[in-house]
């Protein structure tokens, strides 16, 4: 039985430099913000305790902030590092714009989440070849089924 779907052949290219700046400078922010969780930060129990997920939820983000830094800055696992980080982003932003708000002290912590958000989806636009069911979104061949003529 065929495959009703045939993926693209990816391009051999090398990975663009701006996927690489951007891989480090999203695992640096997320590095610091786990380290500071981890650490027990007091702006960090803050927001934790007036979300009521303190302190499970802060080393669980933590862990996956940690998680997602790390695989930024290995080549072939890049993508899924991004993911995890647009996932771990997209939390943080809609816990800003319906629990803690976005001026003031979270004025920083808001911009630096939508910075993570951005980069995060410029570096799987450019590492799309990478995953295969990425890569078929962006393009995958169908191939005719001659059964259904």
């Amino acid at each position: 039985m065929e495959k009703p779907y045939e993926p693209a052949k990816p391009k051999p290219t090398k990975a663009p430099a701006l996927a690489w700046v951007l891989q480090v400078l999203v695992a640096c922010v997320l590095g610091a913000s786990a380290i500071a969780k981890l650490a027990g930060n007091a702006e960090s129990i803050m927001i934790f305790e007036n979300l009521g997920m303190e302190p499970g939820g802060r080393y669980l983000i933590a862990i996956l902030e940690l998680a997602a830094a790390l695989l930024l800055l290995i080549p072939f696992s890049a993508p899924w590092g991004a993911i995890l980080a647009w996932g771990v982003m997209s939390g943080a932003l809609i816990a800003h714009l319906t629990k803690l708000g976005l001026a003031g002290a979270m004025l920083p912590m808001t911009l630096a989440a939508v910075f993570n958000w951005c980069a995060s989806t410029v570096i799987l636009i450019l590492r799309h070849n990478q995953i295969e069911f990425i890569r078929c979104m962006f393009a995958c061949e169908k191939k005719e089924d001659p059964d259904t003529r």
